[in-house]
């Protein structure tokens, strides 16, 4: 049986709910606020920022969630001059087990987090966008249920993340990925690329992979084409110009630079 966080008999009310987009060149910053009578959520699709929320800040990112409990008091600040761009929405009428009404996180949760399932959040709140906007057959209540849908999958990101099933979750992903680099380490790979074999943002992949083993997708794909260039020095004819090809690199001099500066000697000495 599913475990069931949310309490509401019926869908949250909204209160208000668009898109926010600074452009490049723009300052945005909201001073201490706080909104007594509804919570409010926070989609970062561009720029970064530094938020404070109830007296502690926090550095956001794209492809992260920001989460207002009830009446909390919280202010905004974008990096200066750069793009900016957010989805949100505020409503009420909702009760997470365990806490306050209009508390979506308790004290010890951060009330910022990256999103392992991006897309599909960054589509559900668009249309949530789109439907509050409406003046449509049934908009309204389309858009209520919508913000109970991602509330579902907000709180269902948050709550399992330091679950034993999670964790367990994360070293599988991480293992599927460092598996196809390995098998396609001599192609072009991109990190869209590897988030799209595991279904989740580039950001969370990029986020997880070095919370997990401490280097980047990029760090681990570059080590590997090196040790993979080095097994080729010792058991194959191939010249050095070959090989740097043959491990993804179009450029000799590249290799070289990189091969000595990972592995501490030239290509060629290593042969030797």
């Amino acid at each position: 049986m599913s475990q069931q966080l949310i309490k509401s008999e019926s869908a949250p009310f909204i209160h208000n709910a668009g898109i926010k987009h600074v452009k490049e060149g723009e300052t945005f910053f909201k001073a201490m606020h706080n909104h007594p009578e509804c919570a409010e959520i926070l989609l970062i699709l561009e720029g970064e920022g530094t938020y404070s929320i109830d007296g502690i800040s926090y550095k956001v990112e794209p492809q992260s969630i920001v989460i207002y409990n009830q009446g909390v008091w919280h202010e905004e600040r974008a990096v200066s001059n750069k793009p900016h761009k957010m989805l949100y929405a505020a409503f009420s009428n909702f009760k997470v087990e365990g806490l306050p009404d209009g508390h979506l996180v308790s004290k010890n949760v951060s009330p910022i987090a990256p999103i392992e399932n991006f897309l599909l959040i960054e589509e559900l709140f668009k249309e949530l966008v789109k439907e509050s906007e409406s003046t449509d057959f049934e908009s309204n209540w389309v858009a209520r249920n919508l913000v109970g849908a991602l509330l579902g999958l907000i709180l269902r990101n948050i709550y399992k993340r330091g679950s034993t099933k999670k964790n367990s979750n994360k070293h599988k992903i991480i293992g599927e990925v460092k598996h196809y680099i390995q098998e396609n380490y001599h192609q072009n790979i991109t990190l869209e690329e590897l988030a799209k074999i595991s279904y989740i943002s580039p950001y969370y992949l990029s986020h997880l992979f070095k919370e997990l083993t401490g280097i980047t997708p990029f760090q681990y794909l570059m080590q590997y084409r090196i040790e993979v260039s080095k097994h080729l020095l010792i058991n194959s004819n191939s010249t050095i110009n070959q090989i740097s090809y043959q491990v993804g690199y179009q450029s000799e001099t590249h290799f070289q630079n990189l091969f000595k500066k990972i592995v501490g000697v030239t290509p060629g000495k290593y042969r030797e």
